[in-house]
Order: C-alpha cells, then structure tokens, then sequence
C-alpha cells in the first residue's frame, strides 16, 4: 500500500506541474502590477509565481512525501527516482486527456508504455530476479 502512495504521490506532484505549465504558458507579456506596467514576460511569470507560491510548496511537500515514502518502502533510491521519472509522462497524457484533449499517436502511446513498463520492471526488480535465481 505504501509503495501505491509513492507512485500516486509522484503522479499528483507531476499532475499539478503540467497544469501550472499550461497555466503559466498563457500568462500575458503586458500587464500592470501594483500601478506599474510591464511588457516582459519574465516580469509577467515572475509577478504570477509569487501570487502563486502555495503551487510550487504543494509540488515540493508531494516529491519530499514520495521520495520519503519511496525510501523507505522501497529501499533503494534508483527505485524511487525510477518512478518519479516515469510519473512525469503518464501525468502529462492524463492532463492531456482530461484537460487539453489533443491527438495522441502510436509512436506516443508506444513510448509512454516503455517508460511504464520499465519503471514497473525497476520497481520490482526484486521480485524479477528472484524468478530467474
């Protein structure tokens, strides 16, 4: 169950980066903050990302759980990081599924079922090997 948690952990926190991206995407270059106007967009994304600081504190509690969690259900940090790589795509085509509602391809699907698979053969390379020793 623990080892569930670290993976829905990752998946959320890479849930809420793909959304904050598409959000600050569309920020606009011009605006005007406390009176003062603007026409860069690094000022835009930097004036959004202090009104939405509480976003980048949700992500990183999510990644400190997980990795934490990770570490100790698992016992090996290439495990963990394994599953946090591989979190990142499958957020990214179920934002994409529920949210942009783009196309998705074959060679898209084909790659995100090698990372998925891959990341379940290094979470459970324990039990793997014990099949073949």
């Amino acid at each position: 169950m623990l080892k569930l948690f670290v993976l829905l952990a990752f998946l959320a926190a890479q849930f809420i980066i793909t959304w904050f991206g598409a959000f600050l995407g569309k920020i606009p270059s011009r605006g005007t903050v406390f009176g003062w106007s603007y026409t860069s967009p690094l000022f835009g994304l930097f004036v959004t990302l202090i009104a939405f600081i509480w976003i980048p504190v949700i992500i990183n509690l999510l990644y400190g759980l997980g990795f934490q969690l990770g570490n100790r259900a698992f016992g090996s940090f290439l495990v963990v990081i394994s599953l946090w790589i591989a979190a990142a795509p499958v957020a990214a085509l179920l934002f994409n599924f529920f949210v942009v509602r783009e196309k998705v391809d074959l060679p898209l699907i084909l790659g995100l079922l090698c990372i998925t698979v891959g990341s379940i053969i290094v979470a459970a390379h324990k039990e793997i090997s014990a099949w073949f020793l």
